[in-house]
């Protein structure tokens, strides 16, 4: 009888120290998740600080719409844009049209305003008008917070239009976080539409979603396999962190055609090859090596040459950091984060000799989107000027190249029957040399408002092959 007694009084003991190690896991579970009346709460004043932006690209021959998702960033409707928001070539001028829609409203939008990128990360900006304000808050409201490695996190997905954008709620957990160059958060599955923002269980901003990632998947097709990726581009798992958006944003925003961007006149970067790290003692920190240094350009005057290998900037040492991509674009930032007319100090190696070379930072030539161009209409062409990017695309000097590039040729047009194709460079008409833009623009323009002539010549390189095409005019 007092086995059983003993016995029984040991099973209630057991019982009671499960139940209560049950009901300690409970609590902490209802602890790290905040109850749906709170969670709710959280998501009704937080999804205010996302849009959708809807715009579209006036080409030549038609209109190309496009939308994106887009975080409020102060209380004058100031929104960003991921950098793959808009195509980097698109000039501002063609930017047209843009409508923001508050997510679960069925409206017409909001008309808004394109006041540019900046050249750091290639983000875009965009102004809504006055009227939106009262329907959006600013990201900034929120207060921000640290990120570790297996917290909860949650953001905001947002539904195709046919569902006027509605909002949804979605949810993860930190998996890694990885400096690339920028400190970028990993979490396991997607947590929110790309360009919004992602909060803790506290409603605390913890950073930027970025663009989606593509998965790996393996296909199997009658008993073979092909690895397919697979991305879903209304969720991302991937966020900046809330302190790097923050320091970058807060470059000015300017609406100007030309940026002002720096530039020390190099193309091509490539990563140091092990080999090499170890011969020169550089196995702990991270190197570039110059495939190529552009003529009269601030690293040239300076002394630098081909292949040098770039060790720090400014006497910051390039970090070791994985993949080695990483390493250039930390180097490309620190230059990005200067202004033209101020100076940097390079070290540089050159073999076993180790040397410190000072440059004068300049204005980067135009971009692609700030170049000049204008589309003829009878001809069915858009010539565009001759740019830095051109020149190293064709392995030439900038400083002596010439002509204009043939950006647009109108399918089925004369022009096109006679054999020209976009991106061909046009470096001569009926005989003349084109030194600059604007002479082709004159020759063309002459051209297409002749009444009496039945062609013209031209000279063009297509891939390093020079060929004459005769063009045919209607008349």
């Amino acid at each position: 009888m007092c086995i059983k007694s003993f016995t029984f009084l040991k099973c209630c003991k057991y019982f009671i120290f499960i139940i209560s190690t049950l009901l300690l896991i409970t609590q902490a579970q209802i602890n790290a998740k905040p109850n749906t009346s709170k969670l709710q709460e959280l998501f009704d004043e937080r999804v205010k600080s996302v849009v959708i932006v809807e715009y579209f690209i006036q080409r030549e021959l038609d209109r190309q719409s496009y939308e994106a998702a887009g975080i409020v960033i102060n209380d004058e409707g100031v929104i960003i844009l991921l950098d793959s928001s808009i195509p980097r070539w698109v000039p501002s001028d063609r930017i047209k049209g843009i409508k923001v829609f508050i997510p679960g409203k069925d409206s017409d939008g909001y008309n808004g305003e394109y006041l540019g990128y900046e050249y750091l990360n290639g983000w875009h900006y965009i102004k809504v008008n006055k009227d939106a304000l009262s329907e959006i808050v600013s990201v900034k409201k929120f207060p921000s917070s640290k990120v570790y490695l297996g917290q909860e996190v949650w953001g905001i997905g947002v539904m195709p239009k046919s569902f006027v954008y509605n909002a949804y709620l979605l949810q993860g957990g930190v998996a890694t976080i990885q400096q690339l160059p920028l400190n970028v958060v990993f979490s396991n599955t997607a947590v929110s539409v790309p360009g919004g923002p992602v909060f803790d269980n506290d409603g605390n901003f913890l950073g930027w979603a970025g663009n989606s990632l593509t998965d790996e998947r393996v296909l199997i097709m009658r008993q073979e396999q092909m690895q397919v990726g697979l991305r879903d581009p209304r969720e991302s798992s991937a966020f900046l962190l809330a302190e790097d958006f923050f320091n970058d944003i807060a470059i000015p925003i300017k609406k100007s055609k030309n940026t002002t961007r720096p530039w020390i006149g190099i193309a091509g970067l490539q990563p140091i090859d092990r080999e090499v790290a170890s011969f020169l003692g550089l196995e702990n920190q991270g190197a570039v090596v110059l495939s190529k240094v552009l003529d009269d350009s601030p690293a040239t005057i300076a002394g630098i040459k081909n292949k040098d290998i770039i060790l720090s900037v400014n006497g910051i040492k390039l970090p070791k950091l994985k993949p080695d991509v990483v390493v250039q674009r930390f180097f490309e930032r620190q230059i990005l984060l200067k202004k033209p007319g101020d100076k940097i100090v390079l070290n540089i190696a050159r073999g076993e000799n180790r040397k410190d070379f000072e440059l004068l930072i300049a204005r980067h030539p135009k971009s692609l989107s700030e170049a000049s161009r204008f589309y003829f209409e009878k001809l069915g062409i858009t010539v565009r000027e001759f740019i830095l990017s051109d020149a190293i695309n064709r392995r030439l000097q900038f400083n002596t190249s010439f002509g204009v590039i043939a950006s647009f040729v109108k399918p089925n047009s004369q022009i096109n029957t006679a054999g020209l194709q976009n991106g061909d460079w046009i470096k001569e008409i009926d005989g003349v040399e084109i030194q600059y833009y604007e002479d082709a623009i004159i020759l063309l323009n002459e051209i297409e408002e002749s009444k009496d002539r039945n062609d013209f010549i031209m000279l063009i390189d297509r891939n390093n092959e020079t060929s004459v095409i005769r063009v045919k005019l209607n008349k």
